[in-house]
């Protein structure tokens, strides 16, 4: 008998919260096992229970969801965390796959795409909202990405490593790693997971265009 997806909501009203565990226990196999209405006491209850998936609000009564995401973080938790969530400003976007958010879903999904995300989630799967999607696509900050370093996101996004996309682009490793270096600080990421995951989610991932070759430096 396959284990129930527990899950963990936090969200600052108590209606949502009362309409999302009556949602939960409609779908065979997965469990709401707890709740919290802002960070404290999500931080008291998770530190002392093991659950699968933790629902975040990031607009929440006192500190902001981001501060229970940065908790969980360096602690170095089990718990995947989604954010589930009205605000999608695409600073709030970054800043919670920074954070290490593997989702960002919107209170605008329905019963079956929220079932659906969190079912890829459990499976270990990033997932964005496409609401997310479009925020981050129409992102001002995307200008500020060179073509050069739009080829070495899509690269990463493939899972490429530096060294593949040094020969891919026909440019040095070094010079891979400043574009890398370049995207992380333009992007607000803190590593190669979030870049792909924000590549994958928005219009940034151009084709590699291997065969117009630069020069080693380019």
């Amino acid at each position: 008998m396959q284990r129930e997806t527990t899950i963990f909501l936090v969200n600052g009203d108590r209606l949502f919260r009362e309409a999302m565990g009556a949602l939960v226990a409609s779908w065979p196999g997965y469990s709401l096992v707890g709740e919290a209405a802002n960070v404290n006491d999500a931080r008291t209850a998770l530190d002392a229970i093991d659950v699968d998936v933790v629902l975040l609000e990031i607009d929440l009564p006192g500190e902001s969801g981001f501060s229970l995401l940065q908790h969980l973080a360096n602690g170095h938790c089990t718990e995947r965390v989604a954010v589930l969530t009205r605000e999608l400003h695409p600073d709030y976007i970054r800043e919670a796959l920074r954070l290490g958010a593997c989702g960002y879903l919107s209170h605008g999904a329905g019963s079956e795409q929220m079932r659906t995300a969190l079912c890829a989630i459990g499976e270990g799967r990033t997932v964005m909202d496409p609401l997310a999607c479009k925020a981050l696509a129409e992102d001002p900050i995307r200008d500020c990405v060179t073509d050069r370093e739009c080829q070495v996101l899509a690269l990463i996004a493939e899972g490429a490593c530096n060294a593949e996309i040094a020969q891919r682009l026909g440019i040095t490793e070094k010079t891979v790693k400043t574009h890398v270096s370049s995207l992380l600080d333009k992007l607000g990421m803190s590593s190669r997971v979030h870049l792909a995951v924000y590549a994958q989610a928005t219009s940034l991932l151009e084709p590699p265009l291997a065969e117009q070759r630069a020069s080693p430096d380019g």
